[in-house]
C-alpha cells in the first residue's frame, strides 16, 4: 500500500501505518501519533487502563478531532 498523502504530491511512498479514523495508508512523514486512554466496563462503572494506547491519525482526521475534542491526557506528535 502507498501513502495517500504522497500520492497528491506525485510521489510513491510505501505506507507504514493506517489512520485509525478514515483508514488511509500513511508514510512516516505524514502520520501523527496519538495516545488514547483505554476504558473498559467494570460492573456498573468504568475502569481506566494505566498505559495509554498508541493510535495513528492522518492530518485531516487530526484537524477534525482537534476541532471537536482534545482530551487533556492526549499527547500528539508528528513523526
Amino acid at each position: 500500500m502507498d501513502c495517500y498523502e504522497c500520492h497528491f504530491h506525485k510521489l510513491r511512498t510505501t505506507a507504514v501505518a493506517v489512520c485509525r479514523e478514515c483508514g488511509v495508508g500513511l508514510c512516516g512523514e505524514h502520520l501523527y501519533l496519538d495516545t488514547q486512554t483505554v476504558h473498559g466496563d467494570a460492573g456498573l462503572g468504568k475502569t481506566t487502563g494505566d498505559i495509554p494506547a498508541r493510535c495513528v491519525l492522518c492530518s485531516v482526521c487530526r484537524r477534525a478531532e482537534h476541532s471537536v475534542w482534545r482530551a487533556p491526557q492526549a499527547t500528539r506528535q508528528h513523526v
